[in-house]
C-alpha cells in the first residue's frame, strides 16, 4: 500500500498523531531540523526503541516520547558510524600487515600461489577486479597485470592485491590463506563477517542505532570465541550476556572491538580508539541521560555494552 507523500508540516502532525510531543524541541525547531538535517523517514525509524500504549484511547501512540529523544538517537547513531569506520580503517590495514607478515615467514608459499588459487576459484573475482579499471586510484596497478586473454589468470603477488581488493573479498583472500596454512597464532577469522556487516552499515550510512528494542532481521549467530570471552567478566549474567548478544548490532559492535584492541599493534592508534570509546561511552551517550531514563531497554542495552567495552580496554590497552 502506498503511503502519501507529507510536506514537513504534515509530517509534524503525523508524529504528534502517533503521540509525539515537542515539549523540549519547538515544532518551529522540528521543522528546520527536518529541512536541514535529517528527513523524516530516517529519523521516525528511531522511534522504534520506544514502547506504545496497547489500551485506552492512545492505542498505538509511543509512552514517553519527544521528538528531542528521537534527534538525539540519530546524532548518537552518526558519532558511532564515525567510530565504527574508522576502526574498521584500522582493523583492515592490521589485519593486511599480519597476513603479509606470516607470508613472508612462510616458506611453503611465494606470495603467487595463493593468490592463483583465489582467483581461480571464482571468475567474478577476476572480473571484479577488472571492472576498477578506469575507476580506481588503483588503475595503473590494475592495468599492469591484465592478460590479453580475458580468460587467463592475471599474475598478482599478495602484496599487490590487497591493495586492489574490498573489505569482502580481501577477508575471503584472508580466509583462505589460514585455512590453507593453519597457524599456531589467532587468525581471526572468525571474527571478519561481523566486521564486515558493520563497516559496510557504516559506510552506507544505515541506521544502526534504531534496532536496540527490535533487532534488523538478519542470518545471524553469535561468535563462539567471544562469548566465551564474555562469560569471564564479573557482574555479567549468563541471561544478560546471551539477550544482548542475540542483538546483531551489539554483538558485531563487540567483535569489532575486540578484535581492535586484539590485532592494531600501533599505540599511538589504540590510544586514541580507547580514548575515543571512552568518549563516546561515557560522555557523549549520557550528556542527555535523563531522555531515556525511563526507557529501560535502552538502559539496560548501555549499561551491558559499556561494562563489556571498559573491560575490554581495560585488559587489552597494552
Amino acid at each position: 500500500m502506498k503511503k502519501a507523500k507529507l510536506t514537513i508540516e504534515q509530517q509534524i502532525d503525523d508524529m504528534k498523531s502517533k503521540g509525539i510531543t515537542f515539549d523540549i524541541e519547538s515544532e518551529k525547531d522540528a521543522t528546520r531540523y527536518l529541512k536541514n538535517n535529517c528527513y523524516y523517514f530516517k529519523l521516525k525509524t528511531y522511534a522504534g526503541n520506544f514502547e506504545k500504549y496497547r489500551g485506552t484511547d492512545k492505542k498505538g501512540q509511543y509512552i514517553n516520547l519527544d521528538f528531542a529523544y528521537i534527534k538525539e538517537l540519530y546524532e548518537l547513531d552518526n558519532r558511532l558510524k564515525i567510530l565504527i569506520t574508522s576502526m574498521s580503517f584500522d582493523i583492515e590495514h592490521a589485519l593486511k600487515i599480519k597476513l603479509l607478515n606470516d607470508v613472508i615467514s612462510n616458506d611453503f608459499e611465494d606470495g603467487y600461489n595463493i593468490v592463483n588459487t583465489y582467483l581461480s576459484e571464482d571468475y567474478l573475482r577476476v572480473k571484479g577486479i577488472h571492472d576498477k579499471e578506469g575507476k580506481s586510484t588503483l588503475t595503473d596497478l590494475i592495468r599492469k597485470h591484465i592478460s590479453e586473454d580475458d580468460y587467463s589468470i592475471d599474475e598478482y603477488a599478495i602484496w599487490e592485491i590487497v591493495e586492489v581488493l574490498s573489505l569482502g573479498s580481501f577477508i575471503e583472500l584472508y580466509q583462505l590463506y589460514y585455512g590453507t596454512y593453519h597457524s599456531k597464532k589467532t587468525d581471526y577469522t572468525s571474527f571478519l563477517v561481523p566486521v564486515k556487516i558493520l563497516r559496510n552499515a557504516a559506510a552506507h550510512n544505515n541506521c544502526l542505532l534504531n534496532s536496540i528494542r527490535t533487532p534488523y532481521n538478519i542470518s545471524f549467530s553469535t561468535t563462539k570465541e567471544i562469548m566465551t570471552i564474555l562469560s569471564k567478566i564479573n557482574g555479567i549474567t549468563p541471561d544478560t550476556r546471551n539477550k544482548w548478544m542475540s542483538n546483531p548490532l551489539i554483538h558485531d559492535f563487540i567483535v569489532l572491538v575486540y578484535l581492535y584492541l586484539q590485532i592494531v599493534k600501533d599505540k599511538n592508534k589504540k590510544a586514541e580508539c580507547i580514548q575515543s570509546l571512552n568518549d563516546y561511552f561515557n560522555t557523549r551517550l549520557i550528556e542527555h541521560k535523563d531522555y531515556f531514563e525511563k526507557n529501560n531497554v535502552l538502559c539496560e542495552c548501555y549499561h551491558f555494552t559499556s561494562r563489556v567495552i571498559q573491560y575490554f580496554c581495560n585488559k587489552y590497552r597494552k
